[in-house]
Order: structure tokens, then C-alpha cells, then sequence
């Protein structure tokens, strides 16, 4: 987590006025599969500043939001999250320092693609959720032609050198049923449509690792061009809901 914890130390502000991560479809539609209950204690996990967090909280009696980033958590606290039955903590999400059983509600939304262990991130999961528990995990995943996943993946990871994979919808499923989840896709495949630029000014992209995205996105072969939907200023991300329950 290290890659993580440097990244998104120094980039902390601009994720919280992050379009992408304070608001969308995809919130809402984890929201809706999530269902919180008023009796309820939940868990955020790499929660970032705590966008989902703050959605959360007027919903359950408690919940708490867990990142590697203290610095992320710190800009939440002091801008996003104000709600008086939040907290967070600090923690590698493959190991995170809660009871098991504490939790009937885990989510994590854009962040476990830079999980170093998510087999282990989903294990914890596992562990912290109440018997009937559910777990859902909204994030980005690759295509399942191999060309296609490289292509994003690669993307990814010379914008943000600590993006570790985005898995395909069948590798996301299958880490959660190696946790002890049965799961389910809980939602029609949606998108996230990014703004090249405003992409790589986010993240601090370094100006040679900004220059090749470029390039590859310019260059981009017809498929890649189709699937991402790839323009001049653009390209789509395509992202998933999972349902899991213990």
C-alpha cells in the first residue's frame, strides 16, 4: 500500500471536489443495492475522503471509513464527511483492526483496484460482516478480451503508478467467492466518462507518463477506440456493482 498511501497523500484535495467520486449512477445504484438499515452499523472501506462515507451515514446508526491514506481521510473530515455517527480509521484494508462479525454493511466503491492484496481486502470483508451481511463493491473492471484489458490497465497504471488491476466482471466475482461470499452482479454495466486532462491533472501525473497516455489514447487501435469510447477529450471506463453476502 504504499504506492497508495504516497499518491493519494499528495493528491488528497482534488479528490474532494472530484465529480466522479462525490456524486454519479454508480452511488446511487449502490445506495439502492445496499439498502441500508436505520439499526444498522457499516463500514466504508478505502474510503478515500469519504464521499460514499457521507452518503451513507444519515442511513445507518453508525459507520465507520477505512483507508491507507490518513491525509485522504483528514481533507474528508475537515470538508465532506460532518455527520456526527461517522469516524475514521486508518488501515490496510487486508488487515483491518475491527472484531469480526461488527459489520452488517461493507462497501467499497473505486478503490480496490488498488488494493496489493484484494483477495485478502475481501477475506477481511468477509471476516468483519455479520452472519448475513452483504458486501458491495462498485468499481472499474477490464474487458475480458485480453488486448482490451491490457490497454486499460496499462492506461491506468502509467497515469497512476499505484493502480494495481482492473479486474474482469469474472475476476472481481471470483475474489469474492474465495472470500466465502456468494455474490451477484447487481446492476447493468455502467460507465464513467473521463475528461483526459482533467484525468491527469488529478492524479499529478508526471509530464513523460501524461505524454504516453496521450499517445496511447491518440493512437488507440479501432477496438479500444469503440470500447472505451475514446475521443479527442475523452474516453469511458466501464464500471461494475457486485453484490456479496456472507
Amino acid at each position: 500500500m504504499k504506492d497508495a498511501r504516497a499518491q493519494f497523500g499528495k493528491t488528497a484535495a482534488a479528490y474532494v471536489s472530484s465529480a466522479t467520486h462525490a456524486s454519479g449512477e454508480d452511488l446511487e445504484r449502490l445506495i439502492a443495492v445496499a439498502a441500508p438499515r436505520s439499526h444498522e452499523r457499516a463500514l466504508d472501506l478505502g474510503c478515500g475522503v469519504g464521499h460514499t462515507l457521507c452518503r451513507i451515514a444519515p442511513l445507518v446508526a453508525f459507520v465507520v471509513g477505512a483507508d491507507a491514506t490518513l491525509e485522504m481521510m483528514q481533507a474528508g473530515r475537515a470538508s465532506v464527511v460532518t455527520a456526527s455517527n461517522a469516524a475514521f480509521a486508518q488501515s490496510d484494508a487486508a488487515a483491518l483492526p475491527f472484531p469480526d462479525a461488527t459489520f452488517d454493511l461493507v462497501t467499497c466503491r473505486l478503490a480496490a483496484h488498488h488494493f496489493t492484496d484484494a483477495a485478502g481486502a475481501f477475506r477481511e470483508v468477509a471476516r468483519v460482516l455479520r452472519p448475513g451481511g452483504r458486501f458491495v463493491l462498485v468499481d472499474n473492471y477490464g474487458p475480458d478480451d485480453p488486448a482490451l484489458d491490457a490497454f486499460l490497465n496499462e492506461l491506468e497504471k502509467l497515469r497512476d503508478a499505484s493502480h494495481v488491476r482492473n479486474h474482469t466482471i469474472a475476476g472481481w466475482l471470483a475474489l469474492l467467492e474465495d472470500a466465502g461470499l456468494r455474490t451477484a452482479v447487481e446492476s447493468d454495466l455502467l460507465t464513467t466518462k473521463i475528461t483526459t486532462e482533467g484525468w491527469l491533472e488529478r492524479s499529478q501525473t508526471p509530464a513523460h507518463r501524461a505524454a504516453e497516455v496521450r499517445r496511447r489514447l491518440r493512437e488507440a487501435p479501432a477496438a479500444a477506440v469503440a470500447t472505451f469510447r475514446i475521443t479527442e477529450t475523452t474516453f469511458a471506463v466501464p464500471k461494475v456493482v457486485l453484490l456479496g453476502r456472507l
